[in-house]
């Protein structure tokens, strides 16, 4: 019977750091800057921090105008930190940092988790770090999550969640297990996936315990799953639970199937995301099932228990009504951890080829770590087109709301060019934008019955008019403008954004007794309305 030996990934010794130790750093380094030059040259970033902001960025960019202590309501759906860490960027235009740099570092984690795994050798455990990471980092989804949402921050924190349970089944003590329950709060205020994730954790902890029979060692997780838990319930149920109202219940409620929906619609959605996920579906799966036995493998069975659980939970949640499921968005993280997975599952393959042959075998190694490269290179290839995404590209059926709407144009061409004689219709869900483009246009919060839960009116702009939806309204919307405007002398310039196709039809019928001139040639104009002659 032949033996392998698997080390664990050798730490420095305490003390000065010797040329020796800095050497063996050195790859690990060289790896990790890598994958940031990948990162820069996968994602148009300048395209990303110069774009304007789109309706679902528009409200959370606003939240800055007002004061902290209102930053309970202007939340709404955005975990509390991340609505603060939103203040500390200076500059309106480069708010996107903050999810950027959340998603940076997601293949950082990413290496780092499998790169502390017991690998045949230290060059394969810098490859299969760098496999894991690169599946993270060209994974199609990443390219449509550089909104002002919180999503990349979710994908992150389960990396984290996961690179944890690693390092604590690595070297086992209450320090560490001290040190990953503290960090809870702060994983909490920054993702609300926290809320799924770190029970997977303790789960996972627990039950690896369980089956070796450490029960000082459960009775400690215990411990500290209970302090997770109890701050998790109070940060949720005290600030994040304001934002699940009645709209918002309605608004996912698409997805949140029954039991008995549950199968057709899994079927329904995996089609639907495959494109964003960038390989066939049960080609992913069965990497990321590798990865899942990898990792059992590879002496870290808590960390495989619970990316096992992960899932299980959000379809308990989807089922129950509590959370979407599998929704490209908040499932994002989902997505990432899949990838994740399929990364050390391509590397367990040259793992096991490794194991299979002879002792001293080089050229074991050598197919060994042609693997991953060359699953690595076909997943390159294969999502080609997402590359330097912008939102809108040949071949890609999807269009974000980054290239759809363009409300800052219209904003900044009205703010420019308008009269006091002017009157300015606006339609409703515009406003988030017109307030946070139109910096010094006084601006009040106020509370309303949608997914966001407030909203804004302008109470020193007298022929600022706002419309509702529907066809009626706007038409009595616009007869009023057109009427304060023949008696001012003025225009009527209308901005518009975010429109469905209701909208559209809606504005259509409203507009039909007028004639209407394009202003601007964005692409959501400025429109001036005039009675025909």
């Amino acid at each position: 019977m032949r033996t392998t030996h698997l080390a664990e990934p050798t730490a420095p010794v305490a003390g000065p750091v010797s040329r020796v130790g800095r050497r063996s750093l050195l790859p690990d380094a060289l790896a990790l800057a890598g994958l940031v030059a990948l990162f820069v040259a996968v994602h148009d970033v300048t395209n990303y921090l110069t774009s304007p902001y789109w309706l679902d960025e528009s409200w959370v960019a606003l939240s800055r105008r007002f004061p902290v202590g209102d930053v309970l309501v202007t939340t709404s759906s955005s975990p509390l930190g991340w609505t603060l860490l939103l203040r500390l960027i200076p500059d309106d235009d480069h708010l996107r940092l903050l999810p950027m740099a959340f998603q940076l570092c997601s293949p950082l984690v990413a290496y780092l988790l499998a790169r502390s795994m017991r690998w045949p050798t230290r060059g394969f455990g810098v490859l299969a770090g760098l496999t894991a990471g690169a599946a993270v980092l060209l994974l199609p989804a990443q390219q449509i999550r550089h909104d002002l949402k919180q999503y990349t921050a979710d994908a992150l924190v389960a990396l984290l969640v996961l690179a944890g349970a690693a390092w604590l089944e690595r070297g086992w003590s209450r320090r560490r297990l001290g040190l990953l329950t503290g960090a809870v709060p702060i994983a909490m205020l920054l993702s609300h996936v926290t809320a799924m994730v770190v029970p997977c954790l303790f789960a996972g902890l627990a039950a690896v315990a369980v089956h070796r029979r450490q029960w000082r060692r459960l009775a400690e997780i215990v411990v500290a799953g209970s302090l997770a838990a109890a701050v998790i319930g109070a940060i949720y149920f005290g600030v994040a639970r304001r934002a699940d109202s009645d709209v918002m219940q309605r608004y996912w409620a698409d997805n949140m199937p029954s039991l008995s929906e549950l199968p057709r619609y899994l079927v329904r959605q995996l089609g639907a995301l495959q494109p964003a996920l960038g390989a066939p579906v049960w080609l992913l799966f069965a990497l990321a099932a590798t990865g899942v036995a990898t990792l059992f493998w590879r002496g870290r069975p808590a960390t495989a228990v619970a990316v096992l659980l992960m899932p299980v939970v959000e379809v308990v949640l989807g089922v129950a009504k509590v959370y979407p499921l599998m929704e490209l968005r908040t499932s994002h993280f989902l997505y990432v951890v899949l990838l994740a997975m399929a990364g050390i599952g391509a590397a367990g393959l040259g793992a096991a080829t490794v194991a299979a042959a002879r002792p001293g075998n080089r050229s074991a190694l050598v197919v060994a770590a042609a693997l991953p490269v060359l699953l690595v290179g076909a997943y390159t290839v294969h999502i080609a087109p997402w590359l330097r995404f912008d939102g809108d590209a040949p071949g890609i059926s999807l269009k974000t709301g980054m290239a759809r709407e363009d409300v800052r144009s219209a904003v900044r061409y009205v703010r420019a060019n308008h009269d006091q004689r002017d009157v300015i219709v606006v339609n409703q869900v515009a406003r988030y934008g017109l307030a946070f483009y139109w910096q010094d246009l006084p601006v009040v919060l106020t509370p309303r019955p949608n997914t966001v839960g407030w909203s804004v009116e302008f109470p020193d702009a007298p022929n600022l008019l706002l419309a509702p939806t529907g066809a009626n309204g706007i038409r009595d919307t616009l007869a009023e403008a057109v009427r304060r405007a023949e008696a001012t002398g003025g225009r009527v310039l209308l901005i518009r954004s975010h429109l469905n196709a209701a909208d559209v039809a809606a504005w259509s019928e409203a507009l039909a007794g007028y004639e209407v001139t394009a202003l601007t040639g964005d692409v959501e104009p400025v429109l001036r309305v005039s009675p025909r002659p």
